[in-house]
């Protein structure tokens, strides 16, 4: 079982809000990071059209290890003033952030929040979920770091830890969230079947020898798996595929 497995597990889905705090935690912390906070948005974000838009300017779910005011956040509505958010709603691959991403003026009252709560830059893991709606994880910096440092953390994060445990930690949430419709993206038995052991964990080898197949076979499942998942590594389809809830952990 590998650190990120062992991080979080599916019965951790109805946990307290305390017991995934100290789950955020550890998650930083394992990832390089102070603190951590997830967010679910849901399936749409407040636009200055919107008629509805106060009813959206705070975010489905949002719980803090530390760093983040869950409820000065929500009680201020910053969700609508949050280009972090916005960014993450549409995005598959993690990014870096720092305060100066927060410079237009509609974002400033959320960066000098970040300032009092003793955030000066992070990274973002967006999970994409079809079905629920997208969520976040928010790996919280207390330093300030250069753009080229927080691109190559960025970078790192794409194949790394930090992308299976945001989707794990979005797999444990989401079993109290109302999830409306499914998908299982087109995958079938055997595509199932090798994503479900990558993600225990197990080598290609390991994988074939379990399911009687050459490498080359498991190599040509999971090659077709990430396509219908719309990802370009194994490591990508796995996490895409726990956030849809397709396998669990």
């Amino acid at each position: 079982m590998n650190a990120a497995t062992a991080l979080v597990r599916t019965e951790s889905a109805a946990c307290p809000a305390q017991a995934f705090r100290a789950t955020l935690g550890d998650a930083a912390r394992l990832c390089g990071f102070s603190q951590a906070a997830y967010m679910h948005l849901g399936h749409r974000l407040p636009r200055p059209e919107d008629s509805d838009a106060a009813a959206m300017e705070t975010p489905r779910e949002l719980i803090s290890s530390g760093g983040l005011d869950e409820a000065l956040y929500r009680k201020r509505g910053y969700l609508a003033f949050d280009p972090l958010a916005v960014r993450a709603a549409k995005a598959f691959l993690p990014f870096a952030w720092s305060l100066a991403d927060l410079a237009d003026p509609n974002a400033r009252p959320l960066a000098r929040a970040f300032e009092a709560w003793g955030v000066r830059s992070g990274l973002i893991v967006p999970v994409q979920d079809s079905t629920a709606g997208p969520a976040l994880v928010n790996f919280l910096h207390a330093e300030s770091q250069s753009r080229a440092a927080l691109d190559a953390g960025a970078e790192a994060a794409r194949d790394g830890l930090a992308l299976l445990t945001a989707a794990r930690l979005h797999a444990a949430a989401r079993a109290s969230l109302p999830v409306h419709g499914t998908s299982d993206a087109g995958l079938n038995a055997r595509e199932m079947q090798v994503l479900r052991l990558a993600a225990q964990g197990l080598t290609e080898m390991e994988t074939a020898a379990r399911l009687k197949l050459s490498r080359r076979g498991v190599q040509f499942h999971l090659s077709r798996a990430g396509a219908k998942l719309d990802t370009t590594n194994k490591t990508a389809a796995v996490a895409r595929a726990i956030s849809l809830g397709l396998i669990a952990i």
